[in-house]
Protein backbone atom coordinates (compact mmCIF):
# COMPACT_ATOMS: atom_id res chain seq x y z
CA UNK A 1 0.00 0.00 0.00
CA UNK A 2 1.52 3.46 -0.65
CA UNK A 3 1.08 7.12 0.54
CA UNK A 4 -0.66 9.57 -1.96
CA UNK A 5 -0.77 11.17 -4.26
CA UNK A 6 0.35 14.26 -1.86
CA UNK A 7 0.82 17.63 -2.79
CA UNK A 8 3.01 20.39 -0.79
CA UNK A 9 0.77 22.49 1.72
CA UNK A 10 3.01 24.62 3.81
CA UNK A 11 6.32 24.94 5.63
CA UNK A 12 5.44 25.74 9.71
CA UNK A 13 8.05 28.19 11.55
CA UNK A 14 7.01 28.56 15.24
CA UNK A 15 8.05 32.27 17.09
CA UNK A 16 8.01 33.54 20.34
CA UNK A 17 6.22 36.89 18.83
CA UNK A 18 3.53 36.99 16.21
CA UNK A 19 3.53 40.36 15.45
CA UNK A 20 7.46 40.80 15.27
CA UNK A 21 7.76 37.81 12.95
CA UNK A 22 4.98 39.38 10.62
CA UNK A 23 7.08 42.58 10.84
CA UNK A 24 10.14 40.51 9.09
CA UNK A 25 8.24 37.82 7.15
CA UNK A 26 5.45 40.57 5.54
CA UNK A 27 6.56 43.85 5.83
CA UNK A 28 9.86 43.47 4.83
CA UNK A 29 9.98 40.11 3.26
CA UNK A 30 6.95 40.56 1.18
CA UNK A 31 4.52 37.98 2.21
CA UNK A 32 0.89 38.27 2.30
CA UNK A 33 -1.46 37.02 5.37
CA UNK A 34 -4.06 35.26 4.44
CA UNK A 35 -6.20 33.18 6.67
CA UNK A 36 -5.50 33.04 10.38
CA UNK A 37 -5.99 30.16 12.81
CA UNK A 38 -6.51 30.93 16.22
CA UNK A 39 -8.33 27.89 18.17
CA UNK A 40 -10.26 30.08 21.38
CA UNK A 41 -9.76 27.14 23.82
CA UNK A 42 -6.71 24.66 24.47
CA UNK A 43 -7.55 21.36 22.73
CA UNK A 44 -5.94 17.89 23.11
CA UNK A 45 -2.40 18.24 21.46
CA UNK A 46 -1.55 14.44 21.41
CA UNK A 47 -1.44 14.62 16.91
CA UNK A 48 1.48 17.54 18.10
CA UNK A 49 3.16 14.85 20.32
CA UNK A 50 2.03 17.56 23.49
CA UNK A 51 -0.49 17.35 26.16
CA UNK A 52 -2.56 20.17 25.30
CA UNK A 53 -2.07 22.82 22.88
CA UNK A 54 -3.88 26.44 21.85
CA UNK A 55 -1.98 28.36 19.21
CA UNK A 56 -1.99 32.11 17.41
CA UNK A 57 -0.84 31.74 13.84
CA UNK A 58 -1.07 33.64 10.29
CA UNK A 59 -1.10 31.97 6.67
CA UNK A 60 1.85 33.88 4.74
CA UNK A 61 1.29 33.40 0.82
CA UNK A 62 3.82 34.78 -2.17
CA UNK A 63 2.92 36.35 -5.64
CA UNK A 64 2.10 32.42 -6.80
CA UNK A 65 -0.66 32.38 -4.71
CA UNK A 66 -3.29 29.98 -4.86
CA UNK A 67 -1.54 27.15 -5.91
CA UNK A 68 2.27 27.86 -3.87
CA UNK A 69 3.25 26.51 -0.73
CA UNK A 70 2.57 29.14 1.56
CA UNK A 71 4.00 29.43 5.27
CA UNK A 72 2.78 28.89 8.49
CA UNK A 73 3.68 31.48 11.03
CA UNK A 74 2.71 30.30 15.03
CA UNK A 75 3.19 31.46 18.63
CA UNK A 76 2.57 29.09 20.78
CA UNK A 77 0.08 30.02 24.00
CA UNK A 78 -0.43 26.28 25.40
CA UNK A 79 2.48 25.63 25.61
CA UNK A 80 4.21 28.67 25.18
CA UNK A 81 6.82 28.64 22.62
CA UNK A 82 10.86 26.98 24.22
CA UNK A 83 14.02 26.53 22.81
CA UNK A 84 15.26 28.30 19.75
CA UNK A 85 16.54 27.35 16.25
CA UNK A 86 19.49 24.98 15.32
CA UNK A 87 22.98 26.70 15.83
CA UNK A 88 24.25 25.67 12.40
CA UNK A 89 22.72 24.80 9.12
CA UNK A 90 24.18 21.73 9.37
CA UNK A 91 22.44 20.13 11.71
CA UNK A 92 20.11 17.16 10.94
CA UNK A 93 16.53 18.65 10.63
CA UNK A 94 15.11 21.63 9.01
CA UNK A 95 17.90 23.64 8.44
CA UNK A 96 16.50 27.06 6.17
CA UNK A 97 13.72 28.40 4.60
CA UNK A 98 14.19 29.52 0.84
CA UNK A 99 11.98 32.84 -0.62
CA UNK A 100 12.84 33.98 -3.70
CA UNK A 101 12.54 37.64 -4.28
CA UNK A 102 12.46 40.22 -7.04
CA UNK A 103 15.13 42.74 -6.15
CA UNK A 104 17.34 41.22 -3.65
CA UNK A 105 19.95 43.84 -3.26
CA UNK A 106 17.18 46.09 -2.05
CA UNK A 107 15.73 43.49 0.44
CA UNK A 108 19.32 43.05 1.49
CA UNK A 109 19.68 47.09 1.87
CA UNK A 110 16.03 47.00 3.94
CA UNK A 111 17.06 44.01 6.44
CA UNK A 112 20.15 46.04 7.31
CA UNK A 113 18.78 48.88 8.15
CA UNK A 114 16.46 47.32 9.64
CA UNK A 115 18.67 45.56 11.96
CA UNK A 116 18.46 41.83 11.49
CA UNK A 117 21.18 39.60 11.62
CA UNK A 118 22.14 39.09 7.73
CA UNK A 119 24.80 37.09 7.21
CA UNK A 120 27.07 38.01 4.25
CA UNK A 121 26.32 40.17 1.40
CA UNK A 122 24.55 38.69 -1.83
CA UNK A 123 27.06 36.22 -3.67
CA UNK A 124 26.95 34.19 -6.31
CA UNK A 125 26.84 30.29 -5.05
CA UNK A 126 27.36 27.18 -6.90
CA UNK A 127 24.31 24.89 -6.05
CA UNK A 128 26.11 21.63 -8.02
CA UNK A 129 22.92 20.73 -10.08
CA UNK A 130 23.47 19.70 -13.62
CA UNK A 131 21.58 22.47 -15.95
CA UNK A 132 21.07 24.44 -12.79
CA UNK A 133 21.64 27.85 -13.08
CA UNK A 134 24.19 29.60 -10.27
CA UNK A 135 21.80 31.95 -8.38
CA UNK A 136 22.97 35.21 -6.42
CA UNK A 137 21.84 34.97 -2.69
CA UNK A 138 22.01 35.78 0.63
CA UNK A 139 21.25 34.36 3.67
CA UNK A 140 19.03 36.35 6.90
CA UNK A 141 18.34 35.06 10.33
CA UNK A 142 14.46 35.55 11.34
CA UNK A 143 13.71 37.82 14.81
CA UNK A 144 13.81 34.31 16.44
CA UNK A 145 16.93 33.31 14.62
CA UNK A 146 15.34 30.75 12.07
CA UNK A 147 17.59 30.92 8.28
CA UNK A 148 16.03 32.36 6.11
CA UNK A 149 18.12 32.08 2.29
CA UNK A 150 16.66 34.52 0.00
CA UNK A 151 17.44 34.24 -3.72
CA UNK A 152 17.14 36.81 -6.69
CA UNK A 153 14.09 35.85 -9.34
CA UNK A 154 11.17 37.43 -10.78
CA UNK A 155 8.70 37.33 -7.68
CA UNK A 156 8.67 37.22 -4.11
CA UNK A 157 7.38 33.41 -2.93
CA UNK A 158 8.67 30.28 -0.64
CA UNK A 159 10.52 27.99 -2.75
CA UNK A 160 11.90 25.25 -1.25
CA UNK A 161 12.55 24.00 2.91
CA UNK A 162 16.09 22.23 3.48
CA UNK A 163 16.28 19.60 5.68
CA UNK A 164 19.08 17.47 6.21
CA UNK A 165 20.21 14.20 6.78
CA UNK A 166 22.49 11.37 7.85
CA UNK A 167 22.08 9.05 5.19
CA UNK A 168 20.61 10.97 2.29
CA UNK A 169 19.61 7.35 0.24
CA UNK A 170 17.73 6.59 3.47
CA UNK A 171 15.93 9.43 3.38
CA UNK A 172 15.14 9.35 -0.56
CA UNK A 173 13.47 6.15 -0.37
CA UNK A 174 11.45 7.86 2.23
CA UNK A 175 10.14 10.76 0.73
CA UNK A 176 10.20 8.98 -2.77
CA UNK A 177 9.33 5.11 -2.22
CA UNK A 178 7.16 6.15 0.72
CA UNK A 179 5.40 9.37 0.35
CA UNK A 180 5.41 9.07 -3.27
CA UNK A 181 7.28 12.33 -3.73
CA UNK A 182 9.76 12.61 -6.84
CA UNK A 183 13.36 12.87 -7.04
CA UNK A 184 13.93 15.38 -9.47
CA UNK A 185 17.42 16.63 -9.34
CA UNK A 186 20.36 15.46 -8.03
CA UNK A 187 23.47 18.61 -5.94
CA UNK A 188 26.39 17.18 -5.62
CA UNK A 189 29.10 19.80 -6.54
CA UNK A 190 32.53 18.36 -8.04
CA UNK A 191 34.62 20.84 -5.79
CA UNK A 192 33.97 21.84 -1.97
CA UNK A 193 33.01 25.86 -1.47
CA UNK A 194 33.68 28.76 0.39
CA UNK A 195 31.06 28.15 3.52
CA UNK A 196 31.55 31.78 4.74
CA UNK A 197 27.81 32.83 3.32
CA UNK A 198 26.30 30.05 5.44
CA UNK A 199 28.48 30.83 8.70
CA UNK A 200 30.73 28.05 8.43
CA UNK A 201 34.10 27.77 8.83
CA UNK A 202 36.25 26.54 5.80
CA UNK A 203 34.83 24.88 2.73
CA UNK A 204 31.66 22.80 2.70
CA UNK A 205 30.39 20.04 0.35
CA UNK A 206 27.61 18.05 0.66
CA UNK A 207 25.09 15.85 -1.84
CA UNK A 208 21.53 16.30 -2.41
CA UNK A 209 18.32 15.67 -4.23
CA UNK A 210 16.04 18.04 -5.05
CA UNK A 211 12.32 16.60 -3.88
CA UNK A 212 9.38 17.34 -5.56
CA UNK A 213 5.81 16.35 -6.04
CA UNK A 214 4.31 13.87 -7.75
CA UNK A 215 3.13 14.97 -11.12
CA UNK A 216 1.87 18.89 -12.17
CA UNK A 217 3.87 20.75 -9.59
CA UNK A 218 2.57 24.50 -10.43
CA UNK A 219 4.29 25.88 -7.31
CA UNK A 220 7.73 25.17 -8.43
CA UNK A 221 8.10 24.09 -4.50
CA UNK A 222 10.98 21.83 -3.93
CA UNK A 223 12.02 19.78 -0.96
CA UNK A 224 16.16 20.24 -0.57
CA UNK A 225 17.23 17.30 0.90
CA UNK A 226 20.99 17.42 1.94
CA UNK A 227 23.42 15.22 3.33
CA UNK A 228 26.49 17.31 4.01
CA UNK A 229 29.64 15.69 3.66
CA UNK A 230 32.02 18.39 5.05
CA UNK A 231 31.33 19.31 7.67
CA UNK A 232 29.55 16.27 8.98
CA UNK A 233 25.69 16.65 10.34
CA UNK A 234 25.53 17.24 13.88
CA UNK A 235 22.48 17.49 16.40
CA UNK A 236 18.82 15.89 16.08
CA UNK A 237 16.05 16.86 14.00
CA UNK A 238 13.60 15.83 16.43
CA UNK A 239 12.16 19.01 18.10
CA UNK A 240 9.19 19.58 20.17
CA UNK A 241 6.26 21.03 18.50
CA UNK A 242 6.49 24.42 20.61
CA UNK A 243 10.19 24.72 19.95
CA UNK A 244 11.03 28.23 17.89
CA UNK A 245 12.26 27.42 14.01
CA UNK A 246 10.92 25.54 11.94
CA UNK A 247 9.17 22.11 13.32
CA UNK A 248 7.07 20.75 10.32
CA UNK A 249 6.24 20.71 6.67
CA UNK A 250 2.38 19.84 5.76
CA UNK A 251 1.35 17.97 2.57
CA UNK A 252 -2.17 17.66 1.25
CA UNK A 253 -3.48 14.37 1.02
CA UNK A 254 -7.40 12.52 -0.26
CA UNK A 255 -7.35 9.64 2.30
CA UNK A 256 -5.66 10.56 5.64
CA UNK A 257 -6.93 6.77 6.87
CA UNK A 258 -5.39 5.10 4.03
CA UNK A 259 -1.81 6.95 4.15
CA UNK A 260 -2.21 6.21 8.42
CA UNK A 261 -2.46 2.87 7.60
CA UNK A 262 0.49 2.50 5.11
CA UNK A 263 2.67 4.49 7.08
CA UNK A 264 1.99 2.28 9.88
CA UNK A 265 2.93 -0.89 8.02
CA UNK A 266 6.07 0.91 6.42
CA UNK A 267 6.92 0.87 10.22
CA UNK A 268 7.16 4.89 9.81
CA UNK A 269 6.87 6.58 13.42
CA UNK A 270 3.46 8.58 14.00
CA UNK A 271 2.71 10.86 16.52
CA UNK A 272 -1.32 9.65 16.92
CA UNK A 273 -3.70 8.66 14.27
CA UNK A 274 -5.34 11.19 12.65
CA UNK A 275 -6.89 13.93 14.84
CA UNK A 276 -9.59 16.34 14.45
CA UNK A 277 -8.28 19.78 14.85
CA UNK A 278 -10.53 23.14 15.85
CA UNK A 279 -8.75 25.91 13.67
CA UNK A 280 -10.34 28.60 15.12
CA UNK A 281 -13.42 30.99 14.07
CA UNK A 282 -14.74 31.00 11.14
CA UNK A 283 -13.12 27.85 9.70
CA UNK A 284 -13.92 24.02 9.40
CA UNK A 285 -14.05 22.50 13.11
CA UNK A 286 -13.07 18.98 11.42
CA UNK A 287 -9.72 19.47 9.85
CA UNK A 288 -8.17 16.02 10.25
CA UNK A 289 -4.44 15.93 10.53
CA UNK A 290 -1.62 13.65 11.27
CA UNK A 291 2.09 13.91 12.37
CA UNK A 292 5.11 11.72 11.78
CA UNK A 293 8.82 11.23 11.25
CA UNK A 294 11.16 11.05 8.59
CA UNK A 295 13.99 8.04 9.55
CA UNK A 296 16.31 11.51 11.60
CA UNK A 297 13.10 12.45 13.52
CA UNK A 298 12.00 15.63 11.80
CA UNK A 299 8.22 16.05 11.24
CA UNK A 300 5.84 15.15 8.83
CA UNK A 301 2.57 16.13 8.57
CA UNK A 302 -1.01 15.35 6.30
CA UNK A 303 -3.49 17.25 6.21
CA UNK A 304 -7.03 15.93 4.50
CA UNK A 305 -8.49 17.98 2.18
CA UNK A 306 -11.83 18.87 2.51
CA UNK A 307 -14.12 17.16 -0.43
CA UNK A 308 -15.44 19.42 -2.99
CA UNK A 309 -19.07 21.07 -2.14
Amino acid sequence: MAVGPLRFFHVNVNCSDLERSLAFYRDLVGLKTTVRTRPEQPQPGGAFGLNEVQWDAWILAGDDAPDGVVLDLLEWHVPRPSGSPPATVTELGFGRLCILTDDLADLHRRLTEAGHDVWSSPARFNPGAKGMATPELFVCSDPDGTPVQFVQADSARLAHVNVNCSDLERSRHFYCDVLGLKAQVRSCPSEPQPGTGFRVDGDVAWDAWFIGAPGANPSGFILDLVEWKQPQPTGTARRKANETGIFRMALLTDDIDRDYEALVDAEVMCYSPPVALEMGPGLPSDLRALFFEDPDGTCVELIESPPPE
